[in-house]
């Protein structure tokens, strides 16, 4: 294994292969346990190119179960001030290394190409096997090789004056469109991200704008709908300890699905994590409370025959996240309510669990559930057919719920490493 590593990352190999493999070398003296010829590798990432790994990876084992692994490596992903991605990895040793655990993180610029991002996270990921792989007859084959610098330190200390002041800007735009001799269907959207991340603020601000269009051609008739969403959201948020957060939103909406000609919303809001916000890679429990009013005008009467009203409202949102190596949890709570009339409200829990059981079987589990008692902008009327066919409107409910669950269960050989890419998918569309 030869690649080129930042100084950074050699200096943290360096202090770490001092202590790491005296540590493993007398764990092993003491249990008896051999040390193993390759190193089997469970990669638990479930958006990594496994594929370009394995290829760049052939000297260790590649395994589908952690129960059969030497080193199990967790991968998490943050999205970062710049528009960018944080990958952190935490290496986790397992059976003769049980105990050489450590964290490490990759971060992907927002600009990168996916091949630049996944040979970056390649470099880091074979920089933070190298403790293990000295244990195995690979020690002698190990090299690292640091890049030397053309840029000077001057230079460098320069280079970290951004002047841009940590504000990013996005542009997107995408479309679609599907034509057949009876119908025709056109949608798009695009709008502007602008942001600003640092460690005490997260400043946001976006124009957006939806377009829909669908046209039918019927015996009785043409049949032509359309549709926008368009708006502005906003929100300035001020960290001011490792558990507390206070901030502001702000939004703009104007919507036909949902009768809203114009709304105006400002909110205050708090937040509290019960962990502290650096580990919000790998486990977060929060609360986060609003309060503020909407100034909002409809497009029709609405079904308490108003067309334009102030509305006081205070939202409670608390979320449970946890990723480990035994799978994750996710689990939501949030409720909503108008001040005027306490009894225009709704609550939503949602929940998703993965967990991995044994040795190739894991389950999955998911599910939502929403009381609704809030719909204060439907507007007057029964909806006819085509206005539900076509979701023109927006209809009456007091629940929306929904589940899902899954298992999977893989038998067979564990090992992982071989890459066939012969017709990967070349000619298997098929219409019926």
């Amino acid at each position: 294994m030869k690649r080129k590593e930042s100084t950074a990352t050699a200096l943290f190999l360096i202090v770490f292969l001092w202590f790491c493999p005296a540590l493993s070398q007398v764990k092993a003296q003491n249990s008896g346990i051999e040390v193993p010829t390759r190193l089997a590798l469970f990669l638990d990432c479930n958006f990594c190119d496994e594929t370009f790994i394995r290829q760049e990876m052939p000297y260790v084992d590649h395994v589908r179960d952690r129960e059969v692994a030497d080193v199990h490596v967790l991968v998490t992903r943050e999205n970062t001030g710049s528009g960018g991605e944080a990958l952190t990895l935490d290496i986790i040793g397992l059976g003769i290394f049980e105990g050489l655990n450590f964290s490490t993180v990759y971060n992907a610029p927002a600009n990168s190409t996916e091949d630049e991002e996944r040979e970056g996270f390649l470099r880091v990921l074979e920089a933070a096997l190298v403790p293990y792989l000295i244990q195995t007859p690979l020690r002698d084959q190990v090299r690292v090789d640091i890049a030397s610098s053309e840029v000077s330190l001057t230079e460098q200390a320069l280079a970290t004056e951004d002047p841009w002041n940590n504000w990013t800007f996005e542009v997107y735009a995408d479309g679609s469109a599907d034509f057949e001799s009876q119908q025709q269907s056109f949608d798009t959207r695009y709008g502007v991200y602008v942001s600003r991340v640092t460690e005490n603020w997260k400043i946001q601000f976006r124009p957006f704008f939806n377009y829909n269009y669908d046209r039918f051609e019927r015996d009785e008739g043409t049949i032509t709908n359309t549709a926008r969403r368009d708006g502005f959201t906003s929100y300035v948020i001020r960290s001011i300890s490792p558990h507390w957060s206070v901030g502001g939103y702000g939004d703009i909406l104007t919507s036909t699905f949902s009768n809203v000609d114009l709304r105006y919303r400002l909110m205050g809001a708090v937040e509290w994590s019960l962990y502290p916000y650096r580990e919000a890679n790998r486990r977060q429990l929060t609360v986060a409370y609003r309060l503020g009013a909407s100034h909002i005008t409809y497009r029709d009467s609405t079904i308490f025959n108003e067309i334009e009203e102030v509305l006081p409202q205070h939202i409670l949102n608390a979320g449970y996240e946890v990723v480990q190596p035994w799978g994750g949890i996710e689990i939501g709570v949030n409720a909503s309510q108008y001040l005027h009339d306490p009894a225009r409200h709704s609550f939503q829990f949602d929940s998703e669990f993965e967990i991995r059981i044994t040795r190739g079987l894991s389950v999955e589990i998911g599910g939502f559930v929403e009381i609704i008692q809030d719909q204060i902008n439907l507007p007057k009327g029964d909806a006819d057919l085509d206005d539900v066919l076509l979701r023109r409107r927006q209809l009456e409910t007091n629940y929306e719920a929904g589940i899902s669950f899954g298992f999977r269960y893989r038998f067979g050989s564990l090992l992982n490493n071989v890459v066939n890419p012969r017709f990967g998918g070349i000619g298997n569309r098929d219409r019926f």
